[in-house]
């Protein structure tokens, strides 16, 4: 792949619970043209073993077709494209190694999202495709291990809820290779009215006038409606009835021999078809339109707001900053310093100016986010607040990093809490948390501090700090601190000094 080849297409990868999609797209006036897509049905949602890890026959058939995918980025500059992970990955205890083996393929890393996520994402995608500022509307998307409501207005996600059911898994559990019956689609769609009842008050009463469905099933039964001349396409409760009805009729959907679906879209649609009906009894929906588009639209939408500086992770930060009252000021002190630091050691310790330099500065941002619970263990707070809070815009990953960070940007540092990651990550996050935590003690007085005093030298693994004396007789506190830091990072194999200079 190569960088130096700025060309306008974007490409997004959504490794799905029943398939895996790319799509290659071009900037279009303020919508998108795709100008390639490439579809293959891994089932992923299907290929866990009862220890919840992917067996190696559903590895392989990821895998195989990632080289697929990588052929077609090789023109594709790295910064625009990406490659997400939903239901299937988030379950997997595999996950990290078939991740790991991406990556190689890909030259990316695979970006494993929160429902809620996902939920943002397709709202994004159908958003954009869809424009209506004056009505408020309601997106369902049904994959094959998870179900994503978002009732929005404009561009905006207002309530999103991602429902751990889709078509593979309802699939599965419901109807297996059995022909369907009307008692099995009842059960079915008895337990998704079950799954969807939390819901169903909130989205009842959230005030939206149109309902839109997006991604595999919901298209395909769209197309089967059609076909079988039930509806011209769009979803009524009375259409999937008589769709049911044919299908109990017929013994199963591959007896309708229907040529708007593919064979493998065949295997799973019943279970769709059980998730969508729910849906619309649950959400009182008496018709759904059908959109075209996806969750890897939305991936596509989603960076082009980044470089239209619509950047939700800055969004997200912000909110986070309201909601918690961050010391802003504290805030980028720090984080000016520590990328300062960062791009003093960044060649010697091997850092990723893309990916490392962005990751150091929302941690920055965020580092003192627990004082708005307690000032008493603020760190330890701070921790879980990123942890488990929606951080729309990150990736599941990018978030127990920060939560790392923030938790290990003072005190203690406990290596077992980074022994469970890899050790290409692991050593990579340590750098970057010693590096906030030089940048949070230079500033322990919370005062915008003249640092032309303090000189950093870089060797390998070891740090000097050359000290002017008039600066260590004005901040005794900050130099003390700095000397006490010494042995904690000797545990994370970073060597720090301080000298004292003539002023």
């Amino acid at each position: 792949m190569n960088d130096q080849q700025h060309k306008p297409s974007y490409a997004a990868i959504d490794l799905g619970s029943n398939s895996f999609h790319m799509v290659v797209a071009e900037p279009e006036g303020d919508s998108i043209r795709i100008i390639d897509s490439l579809r293959v049905s891994v089932r992923l949602g299907s290929g866990l073993d009862d220890k919840k890890r992917l067996t190696q026959d559903t590895f392989d058939r990821g895998l195989e077709t990632l080289k697929l995918f990588a052929e077609r980025l090789r023109e594709v500059p790295r910064k625009q494209f990406r490659v997400v992970g939903t239901n299937t990955l988030r379950r997997a205890k595999n996950a990290d190694d078939f991740m790991h083996q991406a990556r190689e393929i890909l030259g990316k890393n695979v970006e494993i999202i929160s429902g809620r996520e996902e939920a943002r994402l397709i709202y994004a995608a159908v958003a954009h495709t869809h424009p209506d500022p004056e009505h408020k509307r309601l997106v369902c998307d049904i994959g094959g291990g998870s179900t994503e409501l978002i009732v929005g207005h404009g561009l905006k996600p207002r309530l999103m809820e991602s429902v751990n059911m889709g078509c593979v898994s309802v699939m599965n559990e419901f109807f297996g290779s059995q022909a369907p019956t009307e008692k099995l689609f009842n059960k079915a769609i008895t337990y998704a009215e079950l799954e969807l009842q939390p819901l169903k008050q909130a989205y009842y009463h959230s005030d939206w006038s149109t309902a839109i469905g997006c991604s595999g099933t919901i298209k395909a039964t769209g197309r089967i409606l059609a076909e079988l001349g039930i509806t011209d396409g769009v979803i009524t409760r009375k259409g999937l009835k008589a769709l049911r009805q044919k299908i109990i009729a017929a013994g199963g959907v591959q007896p309708l021999n229907l040529s708007s679906i593919t064979q493998e879209r065949a295997q799973v649609i019943v279970g769709g078809i059980a998730v969508l009906t729910a849906v619309l009894r649950s959400m009182k929906i008496s018709t759904m339109l059908v959109s075209q588009v996806a969750l890897r639209e939305g991936i596509i939408f989603d960076m082009l707001g980044k470089r239209q500086h619509t950047d939700m992770q800055q969004e997200t930060l912000s909110t986070l900053n309201r909601r918690f009252s961050i010391d802003e000021a504290q805030a980028k002190r720090v984080e000016s310093t520590a990328i300062q630091l960062f791009n003093q050691v960044k060649k010697d310790w091997q850092l990723d100016e893309d990916n490392d330099a962005g990751l150091l500065c929302w941690a920055a941002r965020l580092h003192e986010i627990g004082m708005g619970v307690a000032h008493s263990q603020y760190h330890k707070h701070g921790a879980y607040i990123v942890q488990h809070c929606d951080l729309f815009g990150f990736s599941k990953a990018e978030q127990n990093a920060l939560s790392m960070m923030v938790r290990f940007h003072r005190r203690k540092i406990d290596l077992d809490a980074f022994s469970v990651l890899p050790e290409q990550e692991r050593t990579r996050l340590l750098k970057l948390t010693a590096l906030l935590r030089l940048a949070a003690l230079l500033h322990r007085g919370r005062h915008d501090d003249d640092l032309s005093r303090v000189t950093l030298g870089v060797e390998g693994s070891e740090l000097t700090f050359s000290l002017q004396s008039d600066w260590i007789e004005e901040l005794p506190l900050t130099h003390a601190a700095l000397e006490s830091e010494a042995p904690r990072l000797a545990l994370i194999d970073v060597t720090l000094k301080t000298s004292s200079i003539p002023n």
